[in-house]
């Protein structure tokens, strides 16, 4: 059975692409290979609302993939025998830049696509026995937030670093994400839309961490703050895919 979180060549259904040999990778799948670019896209935030609060951002990056592509409705390792294409590439983008940013390039087979499962730059393949920050990405965490709350009068600068870690080895950080394509052998490409770092700080306590009169905070790994945060990243408010005609 495949797993999704090994690199395409440890799984032998697209074992064959990898390999570079065509005449296998059709006889296997009876699906014709094909290669498109993945760009991310940022839909940059003005002011942002968390209660009584306005959120301004000074930086915000999040480190995205690899991410898997498969032909079920479910990308979890047990359903997605089907798995058809990958993006193994680790790419930080910066969320306040509304400039398309190159991910890399999908390999797989045409065919359609019914889920995603991805990571945020922190890999826990089943070879592995710990979580592992990709080498690709030199930051410190999956995401990275940086910016000034106020309300009123009162002003509270903060800083977030968050990893979103798969849950268990093997597994992705976000398993399984319903999206809908249909990859022919017209020339397409995707874009990952990421629209999402407002409703992330949108569900932060903003008045817990302020108490007793802060001015500045780190938003500490294990603090309500850096949990919600990482739990709307893996289950709530993630990026949409969106393949579209290549010009």
């Amino acid at each position: 059975m495949n797993d999704p979180s090994l690199p395409l060549a440890a799984r032998p259904l697209l074992a064959a692409f990898l390999l570079g040999s065509s005449a296998s990778a059709c006889a296997g799948t009876g699906q014709p290979e094909v290669t498109y670019a993945a760009h991310a896209e940022a839909a940059v935030p003005g002011e942002i609302a968390a209660g009584a609060w306005t959120i301004a951002l000074d930086e915000a990056t999040v480190a995205f993939g690899p991410a898997y592509f498969c032909a079920a409705e479910s990308g979890a390792s047990t359903l997605c025998e089907t798995a058809i294409a990958e993006l193994t590439t680790i790419t930080r983008v910066d969320l306040l830049d509304p400039a398309p940013q190159p991910l890399g390039l999908v390999h797989g087979f045409e065919g359609e696509i019914r889920s995603v499962s991805f990571n945020y730059g922190i890999h826990w393949f089943s070879t592995e026995s710990s979580p592992t920050p990709a080498p690709e990405d030199p930051g410190v965490s999956s995401v990275h937030l940086r910016g000034r709350a106020t309300r009123g009068a009162e002003a509270l600068d903060f800083e977030a670093d968050v990893d979103a870690v798969p849950q268990r080895q093997g597994l992705l950080a976000v398993p399984s994400l319903a999206v809908a394509a249909s990859v022919g052998a017209e020339p397409v490409r995707l874009a990952v839309r990421f629209d999402v770092v407002d409703e992330w700080l949108a569900s932060v306590d903003f008045d817990a961490l302020a108490e007793g009169g802060a001015t500045q905070v780190s938003i500490a790994p294990g603090s309500p703050a850096h949990q919600r945060l990482r739990y709307d990243m893996i289950s709530v408010h993630r990026p949409q895919f969106v393949w579209s005609t290549s010009p």
